[in-house]
């Protein structure tokens, strides 16, 4: 598949790139202040250079957490604004699915007793900015998939990533991660708006996994 993905400077980003990039064509945008090397350059506003990078792609994977630094002001816009650009601009080029990678972070409030699902309410605190642009981004691609302008796929990951320490109840390897991002891209048993936690299978673990085993079958064996 042709594939676009954005903050492609962070450090998930270029995870994920470095292992699709052997079994799709990808191509790596971030905005004018962190793009170098193949990375294009693109801030996302309003205008017909959105069009001209979503040219020939299939399926956007998009960095929803922690793909952007900056101020409150320029992360808030960057995850509403710039998200609305994106999509509105994926909707008019025939772009089919979009992939939110996102946190589970967003439960973390909740004790860890409780068996959370993906029908549970996510509860950011207003005071952590990253967390509070994630679930605005969640927001943005599922007022678009409600409307059937694309297919969104929100994948929760678990944190953090290749832990060790085995009180780490909510970890997730790199391997699960990238397997699904590769299972959603394919997935056809996938409605509108589609919300998969992800974490690895562990002790005590701290999120439940099975849709993500029903939708993403592949996956099953290590969740």
């Amino acid at each position: 598949m042709n594939l676009l993905l954005t903050s492609a400077a962070s450090s998930v980003a270029q995870l994920l790139a470095s292992a699709l990039g052997d079994t799709h064509k990808l191509r790596l945008t971030d905005l004018r202040a962190k793009a170098t090397g193949e990375i294009i350059a693109n801030d996302l506003d309003h205008g017909g250079d959105i069009d001209d990078l979503l040219e020939g792609i299939d399926a956007i994977i998009n960095i929803g957490y922690q793909g952007q630094v900056g101020s409150e002001k320029a992360l808030i816009d960057y995850h509403t604004r710039a998200m609305y650009n994106l999509l509105w601009s994926a909707s008019e080029s025939g772009v089919k699915r979009v992939i939110n990678v996102s946190t589970l972070r967003l439960f973390e409030n909740y004790e860890e007793n409780l068996a959370v699902t993906e029908k549970w309410r996510s509860t950011p605190s207003s005071q952590d900015i990253e967390l509070l642009a994630a679930h605005l981004t969640e927001c943005v691609c599922k007022e678009f998939a409600r409307d059937r302008m694309i297919q969104a796929v929100n994948l929760r990951f678990g944190w953090p990533f290749d832990s060790s320490d085995k009180a780490d109840t909510a970890r997730i390897s790199t391997d699960l991660a990238v397997g699904a991002v590769n299972a959603a891209l394919e997935s056809q048993e996938l409605i509108h708006w589609q919300d998969i936690h992800v974490q690895s299978k562990v002790e005590n673990q701290r999120y439940l996994t099975n849709t993500a085993a029903r939708l993403l079958p592949t996956l099953a064996e290590k969740l």
